[in-house]
């Protein structure tokens, strides 16, 4: 009877950590406010294991990939590697919380950002319906 409270209970933490990953997969919507106005952008997840794929996309740069992306309940992390900056290629790492339909993410340019642009940033994205 033991082994089998342990199997079952084992079956449910399994069950429990891969429904807590896939809380990140979908559309979510962000816009941050700059001096040129809003800059908005749409991150689309899929979540595969602990691996975080997919785009994040906006009117002026299309659709980018996301690298070296990671979930591990409710926490999130990336990076976007942009070509084609006035300096040469920019990359932005993200890290973020669920919290229900909210995502609070903050990135973080990695050496000077463009523009002398804030290097650190804290935005929230909300999941599309």
């Amino acid at each position: 009877m033991a082994l089998r409270t342990f199997a079952m209970a084992a079956a449910l933490s399994l069950v429990s950590l891969a429904a807590s990953g896939q809380e990140a997969t979908g559309r979510w919507n962000a816009s941050i406010e700059t001096d040129q106005g809003a800059f908005s952008m749409v991150f689309e997840f899929i979540v595969e294991g602990m691996t975080l794929l997919g785009t994040m996309s906006n009117e002026f740069i299309g659709s980018t990939p996301i690298s070296d992306g990671t979930t591990n309940g409710k926490d999130v992390a990336f990076k976007l590697k942009l070509e084609g900056g006035p300096d040469g290629p920019v990359t932005i790492s993200y890290k973020g919380t669920i919290n229900g339909d909210q995502l609070s993410l903050t990135s973080k340019f990695e050496g000077a950002p463009p523009a002398g642009g804030p290097a650190e940033l804290t935005f929230t994205a909300t999941r599309a319906e």
